[in-house]
């Protein structure tokens, strides 16, 4: 006598089906994405007013790492700073700014002075930092 089950299997295994089967597609690989390219260095300029800002420090978070700019408001991050810092900006009488590098290319950073902040263009304290009313 024949085994019925295996009789069953073989007779569904090889009968024509009336359902239509969906054909599976493997996915899509991600293509991955290219390393990022370490930046040679990383640089900027601190402005108020289309003006370059002396002596504003600038404070590499995460880091110990603390710049002045020149005169000319230009700063230049040493060569160990390799990943895309973020800077943390101020001066006195300007609020605080903060900047996320997203590039190697340099960046400006514009500074506000405070409410209430005045600069005293004339006389012996040219670009002293006065704090008028309370």
């Amino acid at each position: 006598m024949r085994n019925p089950l295996l009789y069953i299997s073989l007779s569904l295994l090889l009968a024509p089906t009336k359902y239509a089967t969906a054909q599976v597609r493997p996915a899509p690989r991600s293509v991955a994405a290219a390393p990022v390219q370490p930046c040679n260095t990383f640089s900027g300029r601190v402005m108020a007013n289309d003006k370059p800002l002396a002596g504003v420090s600038v404070f590499v978070k995460g880091t110990s790492i603390i710049l002045i700019t020149n005169e000319e408001g230009f700063f230049t991050l040493p060569a160990q700073v390799t990943q895309f810092p973020t800077l943390s900006v101020s001066a006195a009488g300007y609020g605080p700014e903060e900047h996320t590098y997203t590039s190697c290319a340099p960046v400006t950073v514009e500074m506000q002075l405070l409410p209430g902040t005045r600069i005293k263009q004339h006389g012996k304290r040219k670009g002293f930092i006065m704090k008028t009313g309370s």
